[in-house]
């Protein structure tokens, strides 16, 4: 009889310590899901002019946003690859270590099933017909948006917030190719 009670206390504990620890997983998954919706927006900015970095986070960390920075294609797909950082867009200069890195990440990350739905903003400093003939024209490029250097601080934040709500929407990524070069010349500029 006494080995029954033994057996019944022991099952009963067995049983509270898989309820705890099911309890805590379900509590840690509410807390994370929690924590996603209230954390900042982050933003990694993958280009090697410093001073278009420095510039680039005070436009955006004047809006709340969390920013990050890596000075080229490798770093930042190093960065994105951690199991510790994902960020929710990337601006992504296309002319870093050479003419263009910034389209061989982006094919790197469409080719990643843990980076494809991160939403890329494609600078380029090259504007005009002539700068056409070094893009991709007859593939696609994943990307969300384009700016011309120098960019507008508004039209930064214009472009990163409605890249933001497309993605908050689940509007498809991407865009032609080759970028628009229109340009807007009001307000304060980015970079050079």
């Amino acid at each position: 009889m006494l080995t029954i009670e033994i057996i019944a206390v022991l099952a009963l504990f067995v049983a509270l310590l898989i309820y705890a620890v099911v309890r805590t997983q379900a509590r840690r998954r509410e807390l994370s899901v929690l924590w996603e919706a209230i954390r900042p927006t982050r933003i990694l900015i993958v280009d090697d002019d410093p001073d278009f970095v420095k510039i680039t986070k005070k436009v955006l960390a004047s809006q709340g946003y969390e920013t990050y920075t890596a000075p080229s294609g490798a770093e930042a797909l190093n960065i994105m690859r951690s199991a510790h950082f994902k960020p929710d867009l990337v601006l992504l200069d296309i002319m870093m270590d050479y003419m263009t890195e910034g389209f061989d990440v982006t094919s790197a990350m469409r080719w990643d099933p843990t980076l494809r739905d991160i939403p890329v903003i494609m600078i380029t400093s090259l504007t005009g017909v002539n700068s056409r003939e070094i893009f991709p024209s007859g593939e696609y490029v994943a990307v969300s948006g384009w700016l011309t250097k120098p960019v507008n601080a508004e039209v930064l934040l214009a472009t990163v917030q409605e890249t933001l709500a497309g993605v908050t929407a689940k509007v498809p990524i991407g865009v032609p190719a080759v970028p628009p070069y229109a340009s807007v010349e009001i307000g304060h500029r980015i970079g050079g």
